[in-house]
Order: structure tokens, then sequence, then C-alpha cells
């Protein structure tokens, strides 16, 4: 029976080691002359403990290249390789080299011949093979490029002649590609394929995903709501505005309905054109201080809203209450009190530190030195309010984190014709904040909201581990602190691939083992968390403190629920670790949510791998971010095709 042989290019040595180890009973062809490695990094590699059969190969195009290909070989060869690739194109004495190198190793010899432009007369393809079995190959590899089903045929015809079992033959190209799963039928010892997509090494060449295609769960498009981090800043500038603002593609969850709570409670008109949200403020801070409705701001469950609104709150004339519910009237919002405080205001709390809070006083601009530790939402709010102050401010953020949000509220402000200036880079120790006083804040004819990175987020960790998924219209270029999942991915060896209008497909792939650090992001843990269980060995997800107060303790929730589930998971500080298996499945438990909407999505998404069913107390909490979440789930699920 063949062996699947996973082509190696163009990637680290670390990821070659984390294959070697891993990938039991299949061969990893390590291409030498694509990954660029170092003789220390041949050594390291060919030298690593591993489960996989390692297959060293550097094919010769040119001349030119038979000394580094040789140097690159022996290197391998000496370090430990289980087999070597040595190209008929070699001279004689070069071959003659690297097979009395291999033998005294007890490394196999593949003898491999390549035409990259059209397909040889079957006799002079005989003559290749018979000449390489009598030089004492192992086996004998030919590959032709077929320019018809014939010049593969004529390839496929030499296992009527040589020991099948011996021999490697099949032809490149798009005419090629069905020679390759046909050499295998005829008794190929070894079926080549490519990690993923963009990673082939040869045209026509299969990739891993073709291996597990039939075993997806997950098949279709995802409709990925609007973004309720861009949306909500977008619904309180625009109401803070005197004037009409059209958001475009906005569609509605429970935290986006409390923003539009909010803008109403500031006397803006609401309507929809489609999904076109109509938002006319009438705000006249500069003259009359901000005016809400009953002196009253809920807020619902967003804890971006709360801590928004409480320095907003300083620009009024009067004392404004900020009323939360549900799971938030258990999260701690009292943060930057003494810096709010050293601004003008007076802000009392339930016991201290819970909604409902109080507001008085009247904000004005200055110089403040914070602590961002804690996260960056107060700070947004700092920054809007500021700007609407009399007097200019400098507010200076030392350890900031959740950078990608500041950064996401002072790109959107800007559509609304305010400026903050920025000092010091996104990852710097410290970033100050110059903002001039009395700015006027403009009205926007159209805004797009972008699409939602934490909800693509989700289902795009959902295609790696079982599916084949495509979301469209996502931007590539997004602020959204959960926008680095693309490049996480990518950078994983992940099987995805985007093109210029934002469409991303996803499909199973191999997944590794990671290190990450959520703390400038820290809406990635649940997709991470999720990740981790189905990569083989253990997986670290650093910067956790930062998850204590949100919907749930979210990372003792995670670790709580899933070891219900089998799942080997430890806290330690401020990082978690948890131990996957590629091929895990999750036993069946009754589950709590805690009423956190993320971790009620991953729950439902382990239960398409779960050996039993999953019960979940509470689902209805998805609606806070995704509420079409569960739909979207049923639509892609193949087990009722299958």
């Amino acid at each position: 029976m063949a062996k699947v042989c996973i082509s190696i290019r163009d990637i680290d040595s670390i990821y070659c080691k984390f294959m070697a180890e891993t990938r039991r009973d299949e061969v990893l062809e390590i291409r030498l002359d694509k990954c660029g490695f170092s003789e220390q990094e041949i050594k390291d590699v060919f030298s690593c403990r591993r489960e996989a059969a390692l297959l060293a190969a550097y094919p010769c195009r040119l001349a030119t290249e038979r000394e580094d290909a040789i140097n690159a070989l022996s290197t391998a060869i000496l370090a430990g390789a289980d087999a070597v690739d040595i190209e008929t194109s070699l001279p004689e004495e070069s071959r003659k080299w690297l097979f009395s190198l291999a033998m005294n190793k007890f490394c196999k010899t593949i003898y491999s011949y390549h035409n990259w432009y059209s397909t040889n007369p079957v006799e002079e393809l005989r003559t290749i093979v018979s000449n390489a079995f009598a030089e004492g190959a192992d086996f004998v590899k030919i590959v032709t490029t077929a320019k018809s089903a014939e010049d593969a045929e004529k390839v496929l015809s030499l296992y009527n002649e040589f020991s099948p079992g011996r021999l490697i033959a099949f032809a490149m190209g798009a005419v090629g590609a069905p020679s390759r799963l046909k050499s295998v039928t005829l008794g190929a010892p070894l079926y080549y394929v490519s990690p993923r997509r963009g990673f082939e090494t040869a045209p026509g060449q299969p990739c891993y995903y073709n291996l597990v295609e039939g075993d997806i769960k997950l098949k279709g498009e995802v409709d990925i709501p609007s973004s309720k981090s861009f949306a909500q800043r977008a619904i309180l500038l625009a109401a803070l505005a005197k004037g009409t603002t059209r958001l475009y593609n906005l569609t509605l969850c429970d935290d986006i309905q409390s923003a539009l709570s909010v803008a109403w409670q500031l006397g803006a008109d609401i309507s929809f054109e489609g999904r076109t949200l109509v938002l006319t403020g009438h705000q006249r801070i500069h003259e009359k201080g901000l005016v809400v409705k009953d002196n009253k701001l809920f807020v619902g469950e967003s804890g971006l809203l709360a801590r928004l609104c409480i320095p907003l709150a300083g620009l009024s004339n009067s004392d404004i209450s900020i009323i939360g519910e549900k799971t938030l009237n258990n999260r701690k919002i009292r943060e930057h009190a003494t810096a709010l405080r050293s601004m003008g205001l007076k802000i009392s709390y339930r016991d201290e530190h819970y909604l409902p809070a109080r507001v008085s006083g009247r904000l004005h601009g200055k110089i403040v030195n914070i602590s961002g530790a804690r996260g960056s939402q107060m700070i947004s709010g700092m920054l809007l309010a500021l700007s609407q102050c009399a007097q200019d401010s400098i507010l200076h953020v030392a350890d900031p984190t959740s950078n990608p949000y500041i950064d996401l509220t002072i790109y959107l402000a800007e559509f609304f014709g305010i400026d903050i200036e920025i000092s010091g880079e996104e990852y710097e120790d410290s970033r100050s904040f110059f903002i001039s006083g009395g700015q006027q804040i403009k009205p926007l004819h159209g805004l797009e909201v972008e699409k939602d990175w934490s909800a693509a987020a989700i289902m795009l960790v959902a295609g790696v581990m079982m599916g084949d998924i495509t979301i469209r219209g996502m931007d590539m270029f997004s602020n959204q602190a959960d926008a680095m999942i693309y490049d996480f991915l990518e950078q994983n060896h992940v099987d995805i691939v985007k093109d210029k209008e934002g469409n991303i497909n996803i499909r199973k792939s191999i997944i590794c083992p990671f290190v990450y650090d959520i703390t400038d992001a820290p809406d990635l843990f649940a997709p991470l968390f999720l990740l981790a269980t189905r990569a083989n060995g253990e997986s670290c997800i650093q910067g956790i403190r930062r998850l204590r107060n949100k919907e749930s303790d979210r990372a003792r929730s995670f670790a709580q629920e899933f070891r219900k589930l089998g799942v080997w998971v430890e806290i330690r500080g401020d990082y978690m670790l948890i131990r996957g298996k590629e091929d895990f499945e999750f036993m069946g438990a009754e589950c709590s949510s805690h009423g956190d909407h993320r971790l009620a999505m991953v729950l439902s998404i382990a239960n398409l791998l779960a050996t039993s069913e999953i019960v979940i107390d509470d689902t209805d909490c998805i609606d806070k971010s995704f509420p079409g979440f569960l739909a979207e789930l049923a639509k892609l699920d193949q087990r009722k095709f299958n």
C-alpha cells in the first residue's frame, strides 16, 4: 500500500521537525532546493527524533545547481535521512558518490528523472528506468509533463514492465494529474501531496486536503455579521454629531441594538433603508453640553458601551446614570478613577466597582498619565470625550494593551472630523495621544460597516478543523484586532487563501501547536482555544488575565467546561496550556455557557466533533454578537447529506 509523501517547500526548519515528529507512517519529502536551509538546519532536521520517514530531495534544472545539490544531499544523508532522491541528470561520478554514502548510512535511494517540458518516447523512459536499477537504486521515479492523455498513459505503461513496488511513475500538469492517483492503484509506493495550496512542488500536485475531503463536516459559505466593535463606535459618533449619517451593510446583534438605544437616548432619529442605518444626531455639545433623555444611558450588556459612555457623560451639565444588564452588572467597570477625577469627574459605582454608575461634574482637558494594562475601552472613551473639551489634552498611556482597539477608535473618529495625534508605535511600552479641544464632530454622508473579524475567526478555525468554508467581503486591512487571525493561520501553514475582494477560503489542514499572546486581541482566545484541541502537541495561550472580566471569567470557564469534554487544559498564572491531538474527539456532556457568547459558540462547534451530544444550557447569549450563528452552522453541516 502506498504511503503518503508530503512535499515540504518554503517552510522553516521548526515546522519540518514538527511534521517529522507527528506524521506517523507517512513520508516527508524535504525539498532542499526550495527550503533555503543552512547546513546546520539540514543537520537539525534530518537528525531529529521522528515518527515520519524523511526523504531528502534537490531536483536540478540547471547545471549550476549541481554542486549545491550534492552538498545538501550528502549533509542530509550523514545527518540521518531515511531516503535520498538522486537526480539522473547528475554526473555519473556524483551519483555513485551519493549512492555509496547512502549505502553506508542505511539510507534508501530513489533515482529520479524529471522532464519539465514534455514526455519522452516510452523507449527512452524504459532505458532510464533500466539504467537506474542497474546502478543499484532501491526505487526509480519517472515524472514527465503530459500534453495529452496519451502522454500520461505512456508513463503509466512502465508499470507493465517493471516491479510496481519499486517504481514511481506519473505525469505532471493538469492533463497528467489523474495519473498520480492511478500510479498508486498500479502499485507505486509513494503518493506525493503538498500540505496546502500554493505550496505545490510540481504542477498538478494534489493537496493534503484531497486526502481528507470525504471526512469534512462543514462546507459552504458563511454570512459574517457586522463588526460590533466597528458599528458601536460609528453609531455613537454619529449620535454625537449634528446632522445625518448613513452606515451601510449594518446587521443587528444585541450589542449593536444597545448602541442604537444609546443613540436614541442621545436624541438621535433612527431609521433603516434595507441594511442602511440612517441616523440623524441633534447634539450641540459646545453650546449646550451633552443632552441625555432622562439623564440615563442604558448600555445593555456591552462593556464597550459602558466604558465609552462614562467619560462622555462628563460632557453633560447634568448628572448622568450609566445602566447595564445581565452579565455586565457582574463585571468590574471602575477604571482610571483617579485620572477621571483629576479631569473634573466624580463617579460613583454600585459596590465601588459595578454598574449602575453615576457621573457628576464636567470633564476638562489636561495632561494625564495612566496605565493601559487593564484594557483600552475606557481610554477610547476618554479620547473621544477630551476632543469635546474646551482645553487641549495629552494622554500618556504606559503599558498599553488592546492597541488595535484604540487605533480603531482613532480611525473612525477621523471619519467624523476628530483629529487625534499619536506618539509611539503600537507595540512600544508607552504611547501618547495629543487631543485638541473644541473639535467639531461632523456627520458622515456614508460609511460601510466592516464585517466582524471576531465572528470570522471562529468560523475560520471551524474550517481548518473539519471543513471547507468560504467567507466573503472581509476587509484585509481592517483595524479590528481579530483581523490578526488571518496572518496567524497563514503563518501556521494551514490551507487558507484569499483574493483581492477579501474572499477567504479555508480547508481542513494539519494543525501545528502554537504559542500566542492575546494581550492585544483577547477575543481571539475562544477560536485559538478550540484550534489548540486539534493541534498535535501542547499549545500555549498567553495574556489570559485579560479574560477575567469578560461575560464570564473566560479562561476558567473554558477550562471548566472543556475538561468535561476530555480536553487536557491547565492554567498557570497568565497563560494556559492545552494538549491537543489531530483526530481528537470530544466526549459528550452537559455544559454551561456561563452566559458567555463566545463559549457557547465554541461548544456548539465542538459538538460536531463529539462522540455523543454536548448539551449546552444557554445558547441565546450568542445573540450578543452573532445572532445567526447556529443557523449558519446548520447550513454548513454536511452530516445531513452523508
